[in-house]
């Protein structure tokens, strides 16, 4: 049983040029960890994940510090507006392009190996190169149930 059954194909899409309140507000109202970056084509520029978004906010050295749980007041961490960079970052700035992708013709268990090897909650979908739908770890589960009503 291959994936094309299974894929969302109603999902938000950012262009590379998408400005970073565009990307946030993306985030916002998908409610999605994944979002494929699209150019005019419809071929994938790559992702952002949520964490790619949420980490350009966090000073350099939070990954060398172990835990955070001994800083008890993150205020001086926090702002209350943004540089002139920051406002002038874009999708194509945040994104991904080593993207782990799927085709449409791609079995469900393939779908289920890859989301679990590369630690996505969704994965873009490709046919003949050009973005046609995600998938994620949910949609594999109901691809799982279809399939096994048809036994």
């Amino acid at each position: 049983m291959n994936i094309g059954k299974y894929i969302r194909e109603d999902f938000r899409r950012l262009s590379p040029d998408a400005p970073l309140k565009e990307v946030a507000r993306a985030f916002f109202e998908s409610g999605e960890s994944v979002l494929p970056v699209v150019e005019e084509d419809g071929s994938l520029a790559g992702i952002i994940t949520i964490d790619d978004f949420i980490l350009i906010f966090l000073p350099e050295y939070i990954d060398m510090i172990r835990s955070v749980d001994f800083i008890h007041n993150f205020g001086a961490l926090e702002k209350d507006s943004f540089s002139v960079e920051e406002m002038l970052f874009v999708a194509e700035d945040l994104m991904r392009v080593d993207v782990t992708v799927l085709d449409v013709s791609d079995s469900v268990m393939k779908a289920a190996a890859v989301l679990h090897k590369h630690n996505l909650p969704r994965i873009p979908v490709l046919s003949g190169g050009r973005l046609v739908g995600m998938i994620s770890q949910n949609d594999v589960c109901r691809a799982i149930y279809d399939m096994d009503e048809e036994k």
